[in-house]
């Protein structure tokens, strides 16, 4: 084709949903784990072949689960765009995501103190945060040798 198409609906409704949200295409892209490029390509609806030549692009659902969950878009607003493959998927995803947070969330409950601030101390580490408290180097080893976080 050689006029620009229109994006498909799920794409106007997840670009409306970053635009609500104030959250880039790049930041939202990221976080779904695609390219810019990928992400603006299933929203348009349309990659360039060459200058001024369209190609209809109609993401996977997978991938455009991905998208409307970084987006904030639910699976209804996916059905009523015309998508209920690319729904199905992100309750699926919703559900296994609710089960696997149910479980850890057990788990930590389970931790006696100190091995919270040592779970907590890791993630700081991870995120590149230093805890009030902690000193800057939180590799330090206590007495029997054992690698120690934030203790």
């Amino acid at each position: 084709m050689t006029t620009r198409p229109e994006p498909p609906p799920w794409g106007a409704l997840i670009t409306a949903a970053l635009a609500r949200r104030g959250l880039s295409a790049r930041e939202a892209a990221r976080r779904a784990g695609l390219s810019e490029g990928r992400w603006r390509q299933i929203s348009g609806g349309y990659q360039v072949v060459s200058p001024g030549i369209y190609a209809h692009v109609r993401g996977p659902a997978a991938t455009l689960a991905k998208m409307a969950s970084a987006a904030g878009v639910t699976a209804a607003e996916l059905r009523a765009a015309g998508r209920p493959d690319a729904a199905d998927v992100l309750d699926s995803q919703r559900e296994r995501g609710t089960e696997a947070g149910a479980e850890l969330l057990e788990r930590v409950r389970a931790m006696d103190a100190d091995q919270a601030r040592e779970l907590l101390a890791a993630i700081a580490v991870q995120l590149g945060i230093s805890l009030p408290g902690t000193p800057a180097d939180t590799g330090a080893s206590d007495d029997a040798g054992e690698r120690r976080y934030g203790t």
